[in-house]
């Protein structure tokens, strides 16, 4: 796990001090890489690349990057795992190929040498590289399949960037650092910004499953993999004891993939069903006590702590459970949106930031249950979906009648006659939104379109209306919600993650399964019961969070009410201050909830008052330019 920048300026574009940039660039993501640093440049080229060095396998100097193959025409910069990379190196010498180090970097060079841009074909792993060719003249770039690692970049007359995070981009001069109003009323819909947009007008991010190839003339992206067209397949003929044994062999695979390293390694342990799954399978594949990690919060509710202790003792792990204060999790939240880069509202990145810590005392290398929920069928909105779609239809006409009525009732009456009459695709887009949609519209005067999201619901095959909102969340929540969230908490701490139910022959089989299989878990929990005893993990599903609302009417009032102001809000991109007034008065009167509304709110303040921060010590230099920026093909 590394983080990696880099820098190409056309014969067309000059940069002041290039090296000096790209160390800033790598300043940034330090906590990504803090065992090593390197920096590789053809200056007659216009090429700089620089890589900070999180040491998991191959931890000899052999290992260093960036990486240049023996010819001397290939470099990458490497940000990842690829878990079968003993595999590659077998099928590559057998083609003649030699090795001199037992990295997996070495192995992905040589396969690009090998298959060229077919090469991510061929790749099981987590990743975001870049191989500048100087036979070619051209950059290959690539992210992997489910978007685990994040990769930035940034086009313009000067040339081509890219880098890790994007505060490392921003360390560029002219890449424009004003506010994406596109990005921002995104932001505000659904606590995130989607690729391919950043909250920055100068920076990008490569979505998941993407590659791209840049050259002096065009800068080219194409999808390598996509889960529409794999769910458009036909629907596995599969009984449930034939999926339950291809589940546990397909997953056994990539926990025991995901397992290798070179440093101390364990695992995040909530006591919940996906987990439970990945620590059963490690204890099965270890041959030492397996470490676990989990947090407790002495708030009701909150606390997933003793269902934790209850699988640790059964499965017999080395557990380590940290208990931690309300003043815990307060003292963090200024460090979120230097964090994230960007505005980020989901608020379980505290306790996970936190957790992180406390792993990464012990451990280099974390694994998680992330992806259950969304490829399994785990979240409780789905069932909500399901029922409203259910009363849509059973209402029919009489529906627009009754629907005035029912919602003047308060609560989920109320909220429920909202949904009557309405597509389920629309039904489940209030489901999962943010903030309303007149209210977006009036925050920042737009209301742009999700296109992941409607692409799922658009997306060709008889599939059930849970289906294809699992499909949307694989596009959209998972990838620009969990693992951002994920990635930034932990390697915040240089802490590697990593996702065994991520791993796209598990992702491709769960999206063939047949529907009933995929209702509320139900695979994924039948190869834990064989493990675990129902009454440990069978209990109601507990969201990672923390108390937002009470917080926002105690102790942390003062600070929303001092950043929430109409200057603040303006400069931040708040074209109707009047809405976040009522948001205020209704929260604060306890007429209405609007805890992760204000939350969304104060992150971004708090963001815009480091970017302005970071603006006015930004360096002077400048790229003189002399040509257009690079045409985008598709």
């Amino acid at each position: 796990m590394c983080g990696i920048a880099g820098i190409w300026l056309h014969k067309q574009g000059h940069l002041d001090d290039a090296d000096s940039v790209l160390g800033a660039m790598l300043n940034c993501v330090v906590h990504r890489g803090p065992d090593d640093v390197g920096v590789w440049t053809d200056r007659p080229a216009g090429v700089w690349l620089g890589h900070r060095r999180l040491a998991i396998i191959d931890l000899s100097p052999l290992g260093h990057q960036p990486m240049v193959s023996a010819d001397g025409g290939l470099v990458i910069v490497f940000n990842g795992e690829i878990y079968n990379f003993v595999e590659l190196r077998r099928e590559l010498e057998a083609h003649g190929m030699r090795f001199s180090s037992s990295s997996d970097t070495e192995v992905l060079l040589a396969g690009y040498r090998f298959w060229h841009e077919s090469v991510v074909d061929h790749l099981v792993g987590m990743y975001a590289f870049a191989i500048w060719d100087s036979t070619t003249a051209e950059i290959f770039l690539a992210r992997d399949r489910a978007g685990e690692k994040p990769l930035y970049y940034a086009t313009g007359p000067w040339g081509f960037a890219f880098a890790s995070e994007l505060q490392a981009l921003a360390e560029l001069p002219n890449v424009s650092d004003d506010i994406d109003p596109e990005a921002l009323a995104l932001y505000l819909r659904y606590q995130y910004v989607p690729a391919p947009y950043s909250i920055y007008q100068g920076a990008r991010k490569l979505p998941p499953g993407h590659a791209m190839k840049v050259t002096r003339e065009r800068l080219t992206t194409w999808r390598y993999w996509d889960p529409v067209a794999v769910a458009a397949e036909p629907t596995l003929r599969i009984s449930e004891e034939e999926a339950l044994t291809e589940l546990e062999t397909r997953l056994r695979t990539a926990v025991r993939g995901q397992m290798i390293s070179d440093v101390p390694l364990g695992a995040f342990l909530s006591g919940g069903i996906d987990s439970t799954a990945i620590v059963s399978l490690m204890t099965e594949l270890s041959t030492t006590r397996v470490r676990t990690f989990t947090i407790g919060f002495h708030v009701p509710g909150f606390d997933e702590s003793a269902h934790a202790d209850a699988v640790a003792r059964h499965l017999g792990t080395d557990h380590t459970a940290e208990y931690l204060t309300e003043q815990n999790v307060l003292d963090i939240i200024a460090q979120v949106p230097a964090m994230y880069g960007e505005p980020f509202a989901d608020s379980s990145a505290l306790p996970t930031h936190l957790l992180s810590i406390t792993a990464r005392r012990q451990v280099t290398v974390s694994l998680s249950g992330d992806g259950g929920d969304e490829a399994f069928g785990g979240y409780t909105r789905y069932d909500h979906l399901v029922l409203g779609h259910q009363l849509s239809r059973l209402a029919g006409p009489i529906g627009a009648l009754v629907k005035p009525v029912l919602a003047r009732f308060p609560g989920k009456v109320g909220r429920g006659a909202a949904l009557l009459g309405l597509p389920p695709k629309d039904i489940y887009q209030r489901l999962v939104r943010l903030v309303d949609p007149e209210d977006v519209r009036a925050l920042t005067g737009r209301l742009p379109v999700l296109e992941e999201f409607d692409r799922a619901w658009a997306s060709p095959g008889n599939r059930t209306v849970q289906q294809r909102a699992m499909l949307a969340d694989l596009l959209t929540y998972l990838p620009e919600a969990i693992l951002v969230k994920v990635d930034r908490a932990a390697m915040r701490t240089s802490l590697e993650t990593r996702a065994p139910l991520l791993d796209h022959r598990v992702l491709e089989f769960a999206l063939r399964l047949p529907p009933a299989l995929l209702r509320r878990k139900h695979l994924l929990k039948q190869l834990v019961y064989r493990r675990v005893p129902r009454q440990i993990v069978d209990r109601p599903k507990m969201g990672f969070g923390v108390p937002l609302a009470r917080w926002f009417r105690g102790e942390l009032r003062p600070l929303l009410l001092d950043v929430l102001t109409p200057t603040r809000m303006h400069a931040a991109g708040i074209q109707n201050y009047g809405v976040v007034q009522r948001m205020l008065d209704e929260h604060m009167s306890d007429a209405a909830g609007h805890g992760p509304r204000l939350w969304a709110l104060l992150v971004l303040g708090l963001w815009y008052d480091g970017r302005r921060g970071r603006r006015q010590a930004r360096q002077t230099e400048s790229i003189h330019v002399s040509s257009r920026p690079l045409p985008v093909a598709q």
